[in-house]
């Protein structure tokens, strides 16, 4: 009768202890991934661009992320078009999108120091938006 009681006890704490996890809920929780391309104004050539949306505000993006010069950056952008937004439903165009902003980064980051860091800063302009 004892060894009944202790797994009864034993299964009441943990069914009591048991978290609830909701998938769904985490995912709606990561950011926007955004894909693009920056113009750097000081070395004037064209950089793969992948950043974050970290902070959104009537059509105004915040995000964070690098370029294909191994430059971490900060970029302000503004949409100008969501297909999303116009009724498109078929699946991949979804993904289009097209904000135009500018950016601000450094090149060259190292541990060590940052008098080795170039400053760099252009336009940018985001195509794709991933969201999961």
């Amino acid at each position: 009768m004892k060894k009944l009681i202790a797994v009864l006890v034993l299964m009441l704490c943990c069914t009591v202890a048991r978290a609830e996890l909701n998938i769904g809920e985490i995912i709606k929780k990561i950011p926007d991934w955004k894909q693009g391309i920056s113009y750097s104004l000081i070395d004037h050539d064209f950089n793969y661009l992948s950043t974050l949306e970290v902070a959104n505000w009537k059509g105004i993006t915040v995000e964070a992320g690098y370029n294909s010069e191994n430059a971490v950056v900060g970029v302000v952008s503004y949409q100008l078009l969501k297909l999303k937004d116009l009724g498109v439903n078929v699946p991949v165009l979804d993904l289009l999108e097209c904000n135009l902003g500018g950016y601000v980064g450094y090149k060259r980051i190292e541990i060590k120091s940052l008098d080795d860091a170039e400053f760099d800063f252009g336009v940018s302009v985001t195509l794709i938006s991933l969201h999961f």
